[in-house]
Order: structure tokens, then sequence, then C-alpha cells
């Protein structure tokens, strides 16, 4: 047997699939599994043992050349066409994702239009499931995979990366990171899509200086220009014991936050995915809920505004006049609540690490 998975992006999204496709190996242990994913996360679903194949799609770099995009779809159905798939899974559920998974030429599962995220795109299945909403995104995605395939999901959350990372735990970091690891070190994950997600500068500043002042050192990761910059400032206001890291990629990244003590991270993938490896961290929550969206009964600690108005999950926030201002649960997540609960993930690493030995 063969199957295509659809599930293009992002990131974090991606990430909460993962469980489902373990579950779907259970199912199907001999079976070959294709994921159909955007360039910019081939890498980690790459590490997903259940995973054979990767096949990319380069939909949003053809945005600004979109007259290529009827070439690009031809050769894509070429190649899934070739492939022979018995069943294709679309577990996006959107417009786009359903045509592209039509190109296989079989029968296409989906959620049901009254749980998919555009109704329109449960038209392009063959099959569906509907799943209750309020659940989080990972049980809705071990559901829709239940419901389709008769899988069995009572066993916890499997991601697929045991392998992986005892692979990366063994190895060395890269020899352009062997100075930034000669005294333990908070990894700290400024960066994100979402307006609303920022954490405000001015409160990192203080994070940073709060940390450094008591002798942790403080790593700065960076995607772009803007994070770059934002990084440089950091560590400026960090002094000798904070430090831009190169450029990385995203495995050269999970090196470092594997030989951390810990992470702070706003609500991205990157922080989900440092907490499904089992890297003690935190995560800031302003306009999402982690009882959503969080990765849950591991090392991460999760703090959230407490304000009336989140989540909203809007990536801007409806509260603010214009993009630049601060959302209002934001504002309420201080430094000095996160440095407190930074202390105390610390102290419980320094334990564990002693009781270890």
């Amino acid at each position: 047997m063969k199957i295509l998975v659809v599930r293009l992006s992002s990131l974090g999204d991606v990430l909460h699939l993962f469980p489902a496709i373990s579950d779907l190996r259970g199912r199907f242990p001999d079976a070959e599994i294709h994921w159909l994913v955007e360039p910019a996360f081939a890498e980690m679903v790459s590490w997903h043992s259940a995973v054979n194949k990767v096949i990319m799609v380069p939909l949003r770099s053809h945005k600004k050349s979109w007259w290529k995009i009827p070439q690009l779809l031809r050769g894509l159905k070429r190649h899934l066409n070739a492939e022979n798939y018995d069943y294709v899974l679309d577990a996006q559920g959107l417009l786009k994702s359903a045509l592209l998974a039509r190109l296989a030429g079989v029968d296409v599962f989906g959620f049901h239009a009254d749980s998919t995220r555009e109704s329109l795109a449960a038209k392009f299945y063959q099959k569906t499931a509907s799943v209750a909403s309020g659940l989080h995104v990972i049980e809705k995605n071990r559901q829709l995979v239940a419901q389709l395939f008769n899988a069995d999901i009572s066993l916890p959350a499997d991601y697929g990366l045991d392998v992986f990372r005892q692979k990366k735990m063994e190895e060395s970091l890269p020899k352009a990171l062997e100075g930034f690891a000669d005294q333990p070190y908070i990894v700290l994950l400024h960066g994100t899509t979402w307006n609303s997600k920022y954490w405000p500068e001015s409160s990192w500043l203080e994070l940073v200086q709060l940390l450094t002042q008591h002798g942790w050192r403080c790593l700065l990761p960076w995607g772009n220009e803007v994070e770059h910059r934002r990084a440089q400032r950091l560590q400026a206001a960090g002094g000798v014991h904070a430090q831009v890291l190169p450029k990385l990629s995203l495995t050269e990244l999970m090196q470092v936050l594997l030989h951390a003590q810990g992470f702070v991270s706003v609500e991205t993938g990157i922080g989900h995915l440092a907490s499904v490896l089992d890297i003690p961290g935190i995560m800031l929550h302003g306009p999402t809920d982690p009882a959503y969206s969080g990765i849950l009964g591991k090392s991460c600690q999760h703090i959230t505004s407490g304000l009336d108005c989140s989540p909203c999950f809007k990536r801007d926030c409806p509260r603010l006049e214009s993009k630049e201002g601060t959302p209002p649960c934001q504002l309420a997540i201080t430094a000095q609540m996160v440095f407190h609960e930074c202390m105390k993930l610390l102290a419980f690493k320094d334990a564990d690490t002693s009781r270890a030995c």
C-alpha cells in the first residue's frame, strides 16, 4: 500500500500532524507513506521515522511568478500519477491543498465540511470525517486518521522523532558552533510570523539583562534580517553573556537546543519542536491557547496573559488601530514573570542533572 499525505505548511501545523502519521504507520506497518509539503518544511518532515519520501511543491515561491504555476502543476501531476498511490489524505483542509491532492488521480480523504478550515475543500474528497470542534489540534488530526483509516489512537501521541533526537544528541555541534557551547546556555526564540505573537522587544531586553546578571549565557538565533538586527540589540543588552548565533539550518538549530539548559519562546513552530524533543522550556501565549495548540505533557511550561480578550487567535490584535502597536495580552506577560519561571526551570534542570549523575 502507498499513501500520500498532503500538509503543505506551516512548521507548527506540520508538527501537530506528526502523531497522526505515527498512528497511520501503526495501522499500516508495511505501507509506504509519502508527504507533499512546501520546501521550507521538507527538512523537518524527513525526520519523522514513518515518512518514506518527501515531495516538495514550491507554491509560495511562485507567488511572484504566477504564470509558471500551470507548468509546476503539470509536472507535479505527472510525478504523483507515476507513484500509483492507493489513497491520498489531505490533512490541511484548504481548497489549494484539496486541488493538489486531486492531482494524484485517486480517492482523496479529508475533513468533513463542518470540520475543515475551508468547507469548499470537502467537495473534492471521496471520504470525509467529522471531528468535534474545540479539540486540541493534535487530537483533531488523530481523530481524522482514526475515522478515515480505523487507526488505533489509544496510545499517547508519538511524534516519530525518537530516532532523530537520539542521533542528534550523540552528534557533537558543528564546528561553526563549537565556541558557543563552552558553558551552560539558554536559547531565546524571539522570532515569529504573526504580529500578535511578538513579545515586546523591551520585554526581551529586560529578560536578557536579568538572565545575564545571574550568570546565564543567552544564545540568540535568527531567521531573517529583521530578527538578526533584533538579536544584535538583545546581545548588546546582555554584554559578554549574550551571543548572536550564525545563520543556522533547522537541524543545526535543533542541535543547539538539544544541548541547551532550556529555552524561552513565543508561540511558534520552533518552540513547539523544541518541546516535542523534550527540551525544558517556557512558551509565551498571547493570542493563543496552549490547550488548543500547545505541546502538552512534555517539559515546556506555558505562560498566558489571563486577559478576557485572550485567546483571540488573530494574526493582528483586533484591539489595536495599528499593526505596529503592542497587543495588551503581550504587555500583560512581564519579563519578571518569565524570569521567575526561568529560575524554577533551571533549578529543576540542575536537580535533574544531579540525580542523573
